[in-house]
């Protein structure tokens, strides 16, 4: 664990979410440097930078990683492995099922749309038709027939990311859950231990996130096998932090979908949930300090793309009961608590209509 004697730590990304860790960090008597990925090198960190630890806040060609690291001295976290595992949906596919027994809907992985179309019909019709590199939701379809295939393909195409496409069997679930996880060092051991954060559901429309709650309702066995899935899939990529579980949940099946080894968007919602936000709970993990995973309130968050809003606008959003908001690039991230999930929800829905 480094100390705050040598205190300066590079965060690598942009924007909200590497400002809110960064000041996360700060909190901690360290003093965070945010540099950004946007150059594709090294060159990338700012002149004077020499920091002890670089944090990486959103996904990057592993290459690029290596190479910052090599260039300021410093341990990596996430690990260049670990972010080239989890940047890659067939990479983390393949660690998840094939190497650690998890359930997943079945998948295959495509070069080409001619070879798209052999595996749908592996995998069966209705699919879901995704890009090879983990993309937040974007680029996604549902394919209900050959004919959508070629849409779906360019649809999901990026030859600038790894070229490849995925095709999972699509399955009518319940809903989306996210498991925030967390490993860090067991103050009472002296041991490597995990901790899971209250679930939180999700709904996507198109591929984008739009809402979230949390505590989700799972069954008791649900929630034995999300936690199951969530420790096995960290354990196995094996660094200090958080870690967001992305599942689908199917009464009392689970199956797991992917992980992101940093904050994510639909995390922010633990800014009003919970006595320690994710971006507090990632930089105590990756510096090994205790973890309190405690839910304060249930809660609920609307995300509104939102551009050029007035003062009005937000004024009226803000006024509806026990609801904030925070800017994310084009996002509006309005989280409202309550007595129950089901009042919070609709305080922030209510505060999403004055937006759109």
């Amino acid at each position: 664990m480094i100390s705050a004697e040598n205190s300066q730590v590079l965060i690598l990304g942009s924007g909200t979410l590497a400002e809110e860790l960064a000041a996360s960090f700060r909190r901690l008597g360290f003093e965070p440097v945010v540099g950004s990925l946007e150059l594709g090198t090294a060159h990338g960190v700012p002149e004077g930078v020499n920091p002890t630890l670089t944090v990486v806040c959103e996904a990057a060609p592993s290459e690029q990683l290596a190479e910052i690291a090599a260039a300021t001295g410093s341990e990596l976290v996430p690990t260049v492995e670990a972010c080239r595992i989890t940047r890659n949906r067939e990479g983390i596919r393949r660690t998840a099922a094939e190497e650690h027994g998890l359930p997943t809907m079945a998948y295959e992985f495509a070069d080409s749309v001619d070879e798209l179309g052999a595996c749908a019909d592996r995998v069966g019709y209705p699919c879901v038709v995704k890009p090879g590199t983990s993309t937040g939701g974007e680029g996604q379809s549902v394919v209900t027939g050959p004919d959508e295939l070629p849409a779906a393909w360019e649809k999901a195409y990026d030859p600038e990311l790894d070229g490849r496409v995925a095709v999972e069997r699509y399955v009518d679930f319940d809903y989306e859950c996210t498991i925030l996880t967390v490993r860090s060092i067991d103050p009472a051991t002296g041991q490597l231990s995990t901790w899971f954060c209250e679930p939180i559901g999700t709904r996507h429309e198109d591929g984008r996130l739009v809402e979230a709650w949390q505590p989700a309702p799972l069954t008791e066995d649900a929630m034995d096998n999300a936690r199951s899935i969530a420790a096995r899939i960290s354990g196995a990529i094996g660094v200090q932090g958080i870690y967001a579980i992305d599942l689908f949940v199917d009464g009392d099946e689970v199956y797991f979908s992917q992980v992101s080894p940093r904050p994510t968007l639909d995390g922010m919602i633990t800014g009003a949930t919970q006595r320690i936000n994710e971006f507090d709970l990632h930089a105590r993990a990756v510096l090994g300090l205790p973890i309190d995973v405690t839910l304060t309130s249930p809660g609920a968050a609307r995300f509104v793309q939102a551009q050029g809003f007035g003062r009005d606008a937000l004024a009226r959003a803000l006024a509806v009961e026990e609801t904030g908001a925070v800017v994310v690039g084009d996002t509006v991230v309005l989280r409202s608590t309550g007595d129950s999930v089901e009042e919070a929800r609709q305080r922030a829905a209510e505060a999403a209509s004055t937006l759109v």
